[in-house]
């Protein structure tokens, strides 16, 4: 059988993604919807696999909905480094000032959204780099002008549509 895995028979984004992993501890994807049907969102891949390597397993990978793409790139970096030197992704954690003058709350994404539609590389990566399935993937959740997060009474309309509840069970 053709050993699909190789490094010749990867694509050049394959490639590319393990390259990003190695040189900077995650690759990032974004995903955009040009049609703004659906709001953007942008993921880590190699959280879990770099962090592991500097005695802190279990790292969830991490995923940002609703902000420009270039504030979450070095969001989810400050984040890799902040998790370097200890921080925990556990459900519920606040994260104090992460959006300048707002909190980030993180919400552990519910396995059943733990789906191809929104980690499809994440997915890729974990099996054929990792020889394990993705399980974990920590949401980064952020307020309204208010300070309310979209679970909380208030919540302003657009916040909670650009952030869908993939902390919630898929119906």
């Amino acid at each position: 059988m053709r050993n699909w895995f190789k490094k010749d028979n990867l694509s050049k984004f394959e490639r590319d993604l393990i390259s990003n992993v190695e040189k900077h501890g995650c690759h990032l994807n974004g995903v955009f919807d040009p049609d703004d049907e659906h709001p953007n969102f942008v993921y880590s891949i190699g959280f879990t696999k770099t962090l592991a390597k500097t005695g802190r397993p279990g790292v969830p990978e991490v995923v940002i909905f609703g902000l420009p793409g270039d504030f979450c790139g070095p969001a989810i970096n400050q984040l890799l480094a902040l998790c370097a030197a200890g921080q925990k992704l556990d459900e519920g954690t606040r994260l104090d000032s992460f959006f300048g003058d707002y909190d980030g709350i993180v919400r552990m994404v519910d396995p059943s959204n733990i789906t191809d539609a929104f980690f499809n590389s994440a997915i890729w990566f974990h099996r054929t780099q990792m020889n394990s399935d993705l399980e974990d993937v920590a949401m980064l959740v952020w307020p309204d002008s208010k300070g309310v997060f979209p679970w909380g009474d208030g919540c302003e309309g657009w916040v909670k549509a650009d952030q869908p509840a993939l902390y919630e069970a898929a119906i």
